[in-house]
């Protein structure tokens, strides 16, 4: 999985996490380390209401190879609001299996 396919994965969560389409964003995940109710409760903890960060931040994509799972990237995103960046990140795992990817919410950073 190469850089272009990480964006897109990561703008998909994003967006789900933005539109506060949750129960979806639960099933994109296989509900792998948060439900639903869990991922609500921490974008509610931020206090205001999360927007789709600014196209030349997503250059900025934190991604690292996970170590010992060839072709298993770890990739960390910031959260937005009308106000600009937050000290709020969300992490996740991406992989593919038979050729899909496979993408795990591993937390959601509330600060």
């Amino acid at each position: 999985m190469g850089p272009n396919e990480l964006g897109l994965v990561a703008k998909h969560v994003m967006k789900l996490l933005v539109e506060r389409r949750f129960e979806e964003l639960e099933a994109a995940t296989n509900a792998t380390r948060l439900s639903a109710d869990e991922i609500e409760e921490s974008v509610d903890d931020i206090g205001a209401a999360l927007v789709m960060p600014p196209e030349p931040s997503w250059k900025d994509l934190r991604v690292s190879a996970v170590r010992n799972w060839p072709g298993a990237f770890a990739v960390q995103l910031s959260l937005w609001t009308k106000n600009g960046r937050t000290p709020h990140t969300v992490e996740l795992t991406v992989h593919t299996k038979n050729g899909t990817p496979v993408i795990e919410l591993d937390d959601i950073i509330v600060s």
